[in-house]
């Protein structure tokens, strides 16, 4: 195995690991927003997105003669499970998930492009468009999480015993 050929199977094991965090932050995020439609639409079709690009991610690395890092994607199924439980034991756990679900997006555009840009250098097409795709949901998850800050907000506040949550202020007051 060439030395890019190792690199690009290094970062298809970490978006491999990452996409098992993703998806285990997406279900208690599923599962924290499930009265609120409006928050689990876009949460459940990026879940199923995620699951398809995770199996894409795993032929990737079968094509390379390679399988998933058991470490790596537990290191980082302990740390969801952690977050987790922090996050009940903290409360606010629609905010808590907000924000992990919006860093997750984010780390799957940087994991995607690093490895897209390292795909395309080995000469590996496919690797490529599989990182392309992850990259092009995970932006799109992005946008729609940008307008569910006020949702979270409420529910988070409802979570913390605020019976009257005020109206968010309109985008010309701020």
């Amino acid at each position: 195995m060439t030395t890019i050929e190792r690199q690009l199977v290094g970062y298809l094991k970490d978006a491999h690991a990452l996409q098992e965090h993703v998806e285990a932050a997406l279900s208690e995020m599923l599962t924290t927003a499930a009265g609120e439609p409006a928050m689990c639409r876009p949460l459940g079709h990026f879940a199923e997105r995620c699951r398809a690009h995770t199996r894409e991610v795993e032929a990737r690395l079968r094509a390379h003669g390679s399988a998933p890092s058991i470490v790596r994607d537990a290191g980082m199924l302990f740390a969801a499970v952690a977050e987790a439980a922090l996050g009940r034991s903290r409360g606010d756990r629609a905010g808590r998930h907000m924000r992990d679900a919006y860093v997750a997006a984010h780390l799957q555009i940087a994991a995607g492009e690093m490895l897209r840009r390292v795909a395309e250098r080995a000469g590996d097409p496919e690797t490529a468009r599989v990182a392309a795709a992850m990259c092009d949901d995970a932006y799109a998850m992005s946008r729609e999480l940008s307008g569910l800050w006020d949702l979270a907000v409420e529910m988070s506040l409802r979570q913390h015993g605020v019976r009257d949550v005020p109206p968010a202020p309109r985008p010309d007051d701020r």
